[in-house]
């Protein structure tokens, strides 16, 4: 146990370095980036645009100040969870990222449920009939769910979902039915992929001495392939699984955008567009702060499975 609080007190140091450089890394690319937020702002309200006017906005979004300034500025408020106030609505950045963060991890959600159904579904089935027609089919899967980027996906289940057969919503968020097609187009590429490193897995572990000790003891196929193997084969996929978590969270973007679901990823969108720096910044640390943190999750979780990983 001590160990593991000891890892834990490790990783969260890294998370610390993380951010400090993610967001030093912002800072500077947005600096340096083409486009002036003033002229941008002015642009979009109808705002005739002035000397006079230009200077009035950059004064008052603190962009007349020294790059040197605005950094350090940055930097306190990046680890104190104070992020400025967007240019565009004119709130407090954290509090329009956490309220659009919950339907991003809902989508997230959803979508790692439909990798893991998909996951272990398929690569038990294949695993289990590794001969069969099964077998194929599940290596045909992998095979286009590796080949097809997502926003296809995205537009081939909205067109046969919602356009030709009208059994699902395309856009928005509102009742389960919404979920539905987002859901599927994150959750069915990589659940086919992973299947068959779940099978490869399972026909590995079918090898081992243990396995053949269950089978001297009478178990039944499935019931080793449930209770022995499942167990030895899966420690490998938790890490892939975490790993997919924090990129729908943080790379959901083109998603979102495809479906209009009103999370965190069409947020940051419109944000680059019109050149709303805090929103950019913020929206960087937060993603961040969360894919770290569900990887260290991870790790804890792995040691806490594995004897092996405690001892080393």
């Amino acid at each position: 146990m001590k160990n593991i609080v000891r890892f834990g007190f490790e990783r969260v140091v890294q998370l610390m370095l993380v951010v400090f450089f993610v967001s030093s890394l912002t800072f500077w690319l947005l600096r340096l980036a083409p486009g002036d937020p003033a002229y941008l702002l002015l642009s979009a309200h109808n705002i005739p645009v002035s000397n006079e006017a230009l200077t009035n906005l950059r004064e008052e979004l603190g962009l007349t100040d020294s790059l040197a300034s605005q950094y350090v500025n940055w930097l306190q408020d990046a680890f104190t969870w104070q992020w400025g106030t967007s240019y565009v609505s004119r709130e407090p950045v954290i509090n329009e990222l956490l309220h659009r963060l919950p339907a991003t991890l809902e989508l997230a959600g959803a979508g790692l449920l439909v990798m893991v159904l998909v996951t272990f579904l398929m690569g038990m089935a294949t695993a289990f009939y590794s001969s069969g027609w099964l077998n194929k089919i599940g290596r045909g899967a992998a095979l286009l769910g590796s080949s097809i980027p997502s926003f296809w996906l995205g537009f081939l289940l909205i067109y046969l979902c919602s356009v030709q057969l009208g059994w699902l919503p395309s856009m928005g968020r509102g009742t389960l039915a919404h979920l539905v097609l987002p859901a599927l187009t994150l959750g069915l590429g990589l659940g086919s992929v992973y299947a068959r490193v779940l099978r490869s897995n399972l026909l590995e572990a079918m090898d081992q001495p243990f396995v053949q000790a269950a089978k001297a003891r009478g178990l039944s196929k499935r019931r080793i392939l449930l209770f022995h193997i499942l167990k030895h084969a899966f420690l490998p996929v938790v890490t892939m699984i975490g790993t997919s978590f924090a990129f729908m969270i943080g790379g959901s973007m083109i998603i979102e955008s495809i479906f209009s679901w009103p999370g965190l990823g069409k947020y940051i969108i419109e944000a680059i567009n019109k050149r709303d720096y805090p929103v950019i910044q913020g929206y960087v640390v937060l993603t961040s702060f969360l894919f770290v943190l569900i990887h260290i999750v991870v790790d804890i979780l792995y040691r806490l499975v594995d004897p092996r990983m405690r001892v080393q």
